[in-house]
């Protein structure tokens, strides 16, 4: 627990107070609705929300750029730095470098969710080492007490994929591979993730599943619970993302028993590493090519999971906590790094 007098948590109070951790006597949570990256969410520093503040932490690099005190934050990507093509426009894409500008030259710590990012963080913006710390997150903590009811209508065998529809998802090439090579295996590719509301959304992803003789299924925004049944019912994930900070469907996946082939670049090989086939998610031969072997190869499949199995295990614990937590506590009683 961290050793702070009262712990202040802006957000949405209907989403946060069923949270266990929310009863906490020490814990108060205040409502904060603004959008993220609008001017909303910056004008909140003017409206005083963050008076008297020893140390905030800002869990996303979106910080409030008038709020002059003590502060930590969690890069989970620097994507947008990266690749500045999947924001819209040049205005974005300022407004972007400004605030990761900031997170560089103002945060006391920054905690990345892996090496890849950490080595981002110097890469883009030659963050000292010192300030930055690795905490893996930690993802399936609640999903084993979800019970496993079969899914219905699953006859026909399917290849999942998990991913909102941002253009870095790179849902589109998938979808393209996929129809490459729909005539030499039986499966449906079943899309999982939100398809609205996002500043730019990625493009042309409707028009490729026309292709494809229905054989491609979007369900949209799903609970856990079907969640976690898609990933139990799947022969395989496909996860073609041309960058990733973390990838949280990986250890999803590997935690349900459901063997991987994802992109060779950025965090995944991090995180999935013996657990997965790798393709090059700019190269549609070889995503098809990954498809045929893993949709075919049923030893493969079975070994994958197994190796699955073993791996997710670093990802269960709550020492990413555990990690932040000292940290935190480290600058509140004022010792340097």
């Amino acid at each position: 627990m961290l050793e702070a007098d009262s712990i202040h948590i802006l957000g949405e109070r209907a989403d946060l107070e069923i949270e266990t951790w929310a009863q906490h006597p020490r814990i108060k949570i205040s409502e904060f609705k603004a959008p993220i990256f609008s001017a909303a969410e910056q004008l909140a520093c003017v409206q005083g929300i963050y008076r008297n503040t020893s140390l905030l932490w800002v869990p996303q690099y979106n910080i409030p750029l008038l709020y002059r005190g003590r502060l930590i934050v969690t890069i989970h990507d620097v994507c947008h730095l990266a690749l500045p093509q999947t924001l819209g426009n040049g205005l974005q894409r300022w407004y972007s470098k400004r605030l990761f500008s900031a997170v560089a030259s103002r945060a006391e710590a920054i905690f990345c969710v892996s090496e890849f990012t950490a080595n981002e963080m110097q890469k883009h913006l030659s963050v000292d080492s010192s300030r930055i710390f690795v905490t893996y997150p930690t993802v399936v903590n609640t999903w084993d007490k979800l019970p496993a009811y079969p899914l219905e209508n699953t006859d026909t065998p399917y290849l999942l994929s998990v991913g909102n529809h941002k253009n870095h998802k790179n849902l589109k090439s998938m979808i393209t591979a996929f129809h490459l090579i729909k005539d030499r295996i039986p499966h449906k590719l079943l899309i999982v993730g939100k398809k609205d509301g996002f500043i730019n959304p990625a493009t042309g992803i409707l028009s490729a599943a026309d292709q494809a003789d229905q054989r491609v299924c979007f369900t949209g925004q799903v609970s856990e619970q079907e969640l976690k049944m898609y990933y139990k019912n799947a022969d395989a994930l496909i996860f073609p993302s041309l960058y990733e900070g973390f990838g949280s469907p990986l250890v999803e996946a590997m935690s349900q028993g459901c063997p991987i082939a994802c992109s060779n670049v950025s965090s995944l090989p991090e995180v999935a590493g013996e657990a997965a086939i790798y393709f090059d998610p700019t190269n549609i031969v070889d995503i098809s090519r990954a498809l045929v072997t893993i949709a075919t190869d049923k030893n493969l499949r079975e070994s994958l999971i197994h190796r699955g199995y073993l791996r997710v295990e670093q990802f269960c614990t709550d020492s990413g906590a555990r990690k932040t937590a000292a940290v935190i506590n480290r600058l509140l009683r004022g010792t340097s790094f």
